[in-house]
């Protein structure tokens, strides 16, 4: 008496080549490749056969169209010695010789794709931060070839790089969080809309809380879309003076994250003061820099 189920403790047979795995228990052929899995019941398969140079070729029952799953009509395996194609075969053909053929084996045959793990995308803070150091060694790197190409020695580059492009790199983002600023204030006064909203919280942007300090408010646009803890432009003076609540803002219509509290004196002189020694680094880094080439 015989039967096509497996054996209990029956070894599963594996046959490696290519990029292809297969498998077979004595019931089922598992072939495996890239992220695809298939399935293939023994009575899915019309025939085995061995050939001279060593290839296992199994065509599937039924009608060679309704080989939708990727297979096609004919699998074909081989291993990586005469050996284990042999062994594999051992035991496919024979299960496959005595086992009925079903009339469609293509329907019998289960395909899994095996979905590709998401990458983690980077936050927009660690994105900011890398393409600031990205920049960063960009800058360095070709003021060392500069410095190279003018002193003939490398030493000295790499020296005027740490004393020409550090502070002359500070300077240039004090000088464009200054600019970003006063540009954000531009657009708003030129086609910002004004609306009542709320004041939700503050964001801190230096350790002394009378310095730097910008409220994030909750508003609703004009066309109805709500906005929510939108930082204002403008800093405030100090948190005694401006507790949460209701407060008027303006924001813009093309970009409406962008949004500002009322302009204050306070806030163009603390930024001009910020600005100023921006202007200073880069006047500085530009004077040394020409200075340095023409050495």
């Amino acid at each position: 008496m015989s039967s096509d189920s497996p054996l209990p403790g029956a070894p599963v047979t594996v046959l490696a080549r290519g990029g292809t795995t297969a498998r077979f228990d004595g019931e089922h052929l598992t072939v495996a490749r890239e992220r695809s899995t298939w399935t293939v019941p023994v009575r899915a398969l019309d025939s085995a056969d061995l050939s001279a140079d060593g290839t296992i070729r199994l065509t599937i029952s039924g009608p060679a169209d309704a080989a939708t799953h990727g297979l096609g009509p004919l699998i074909t395996l081989r291993g990586p010695n005469r050996s284990a194609v042999e062994a594999f075969f051992g035991r496919l053909g024979p299960a496959v010789a005595r086992t009925p053929s079903a009339p469609d084996g293509h329907a019998l045959i289960d395909h899994h794709v095996r979905r590709q793990a998401a990458r983690a995308r980077p936050g927009p803070a660690r994105r900011k931060g890398l393409t600031v150091t990205g920049l960063l060694l960009l800058h360095h790197l070709l003021l060392t070839v500069i410095g190279l190409l003018a002193l003939g020695d490398l030493g000295p580059a790499v020296l005027a790089v740490i004393a020409l492009g550090t502070p002359g790199l500070g300077g240039t983002v004090i000088l464009w969080r200054a600019g970003r600023r006063f540009r954000s204030l531009w657009l708003l006064r030129r086609r910002g809309i004004g609306v009542v909203g709320k004041c939700t919280g503050h964001v801190f942007m230096s350790k002394d809380p009378h310095l730097w300090v910008f409220s994030t408010m909750d508003f609703t646009t004009a066309d109805g879309r709500r906005m929510t803890h939108v930082p204002s432009v403008v800093s405030i003076r100090r948190l005694s003076n401006n507790p949460l609540g209701q407060v008027e803002l303006s924001y813009d219509p093309e970009h409406p994250s962008r949004a500002s509290r009322p302009l204050t004196a306070g806030f163009i002189v603390r930024t001009l003061i910020l600005a100023v020694p921006g202007a200073s680094l880069l006047s500085g880094y530009a004077y040394l820099f020409a200075v340095f080439l023409e050495s």
